[in-house]
């Protein structure tokens, strides 16, 4: 049985869908985050894909996205319209977000340290 498991498929093209798809624990993390960036600007939740692989997601509020950048998955050399000025790492909350999401990775994650992003986690010990 899953748990906490979330995926996301963003559209790769203007007709195509996107899509959220977890289990009712992720999805009830995500629905923290997204009332945690509606109340104070931001919000982060640490989520599993079904292969077991943990990924902290940032949740901010920009009240006017009219000048933030598209974002295309894979995006190789971008074509921005003149009214795309801002990048998404550039919104005022971005950053919040982005900590709030490492601080749910570091509850999630005892040994996680954002200092130690390349260290293995403790390997568990088997009890004869």
């Amino acid at each position: 049985m899953s748990e906490h498991m979330l995926h996301i498929l963003g559209p790769a093209r203007w007709d195509s869908v996107a899509a959220i798809v977890g289990d009712r624990s992720a999805l009830e993390s995500l629905h923290l985050a997204l009332t945690n960036a509606l109340g104070k600007g931001a919000g982060g939740a640490y989520l599993y894909s079904s292969d077991g692989e943990g990924f902290a997601l940032a949740v901010a509020l920009e009240e006017d996205m009219y000048a933030v950048h598209t974002a295309y998955s894979g995006e190789g050399k971008p074509r921005r319209s003149v009214r795309e000025r801002v990048p998404m790492r550039g919104v005022a909350n971005f950053q919040a977000a982005v900590s709030e999401a490492i601080e749910q990775r570091r509850l999630k994650q005892p040994w996680y340290r954002a200092s130690a992003l390349l260290e293995s986690p403790p390997r568990a010990t088997m009890e004869s």
